[in-house]
């Protein structure tokens, strides 16, 4: 009872704002990005959370997180990358769209995000002017979660670090995946707070070799300190998206959604807002958890 109290006190519920659709032009690079704004209540200045989709993905990804993000005090933008996206997906097939260029244009449309995040600018009813572009989280699904561990530090070989921007504060990854090269050199260069999400089904094997197991080998290869692993007995892949609608099997159950929702929440807290009780609840993990759930940290 105690635990629950705490878990109330440290992930207030507010009212979400409005939700804007754009499509913004990166000039350097004469791409088109959409973008879908989902604003917190009121009128106070607000941490910024990205979300990138997995492949074949749309700006719907990610809306169960985002809408509960959102009420909790949070900007969050889902960002749509051309290439990987549905669109692309539709027209050129899965494996076509997941090259190693696509993850080189995922990486620059959220730096080209962040810096219009960073102009302050209004979109429609979506007042950016908002957005306290010193306190930005990046987050991902599938791909998105690839992307997610470019932009904080992973290296890929001769690239070193190089997709890395500092901007970002803390990180979410559902569903990672593990590096090319070793796991050290991948993911050892991530040492701001990151959480990894996944389950003891999260395979795709239509598509890629990667292994639930796999799945945890960026957490147990980073730096300690603000890392969180939490491994959902039974979830699969399409667990992870946020969205009720999965092609390719069950979305988040009444299991997994909250306690994700709960989580994650107070990870952002923590990192994004300097919530000091958030920290000390997100480390006693989640009364909700199931027995063969496991939830590590270091």
């Amino acid at each position: 009872m105690i635990f629950a109290a705490l878990l109330l006190v440290a992930v207030p519920q507010e009212r979400a704002g409005p939700v804007c659709d754009a499509v913004w032009r990166d000039e350097g690079r004469g791409r088109e990005v959409p973008v879908r704004i989902r604003m917190p209540a009121g009128t106070a200045k607000a941490p910024v959370i990205l979300f990138s989709h997995g492949l074949g993905g749309s700006t719907d990804a990610g809306t169960i997180w985002a809408k509960a993000w959102a009420e909790a005090g949070f900007i969050v933008i889902h960002i749509q990358h051309p290439g990987s996206d549905t669109p692309a997906v539709r027209a050129n097939g899965f494996r076509a769209s997941m090259g190693a260029e696509q993850l080189v244009a995922r990486v620059g449309d959220v730096r080209f995000v962040i810096d219009r995040v960073a102009a302050h600018q209004r979109q429609d009813a979506c007042d950016l002017g908002r957005a306290d572009a010193d306190h930005i989280g990046m987050s991902g699904h599938s791909f998105g979660a690839h992307t997610t561990q470019a932009v904080a530090g992973q290296r890929y070989g001769s690239y070193g670090a190089a997709f890395a921007d500092p901007r970002i504060k803390a990180a979410i990854a559902f569903s990672p995946s593990p590096g090319q090269n070793s796991d050290s050199d991948a993911f050892g260069a991530i040492r701001i707070p990151f959480f990894s999400l996944t389950g003891s089904l999260d395979a795709v094997p239509q598509l890629t070799a990667t292994t639930p197991e796999d799945r945890q080998r960026p957490f147990r290869a980073m730096p300690a300190g603000g890392k969180y692993l939490l491994v959902f007995d039974g979830a699969n892949h399409a667990a992870f998206g946020g969205q009720h609608y999965a092609p390719r099997g069950p979305a988040p159950d009444d299991h997994v959604e909250p306690i994700v929702i709960r989580l994650t929440t107070l990870f952002w807290r923590w990192t994004l807002m300097g919530d000091a009780s958030a920290k000390v609840a997100l480390d006693k993990g989640d009364p909700d958890l199931g027995p063969q759930d496991r939830f590590e940290k270091k």
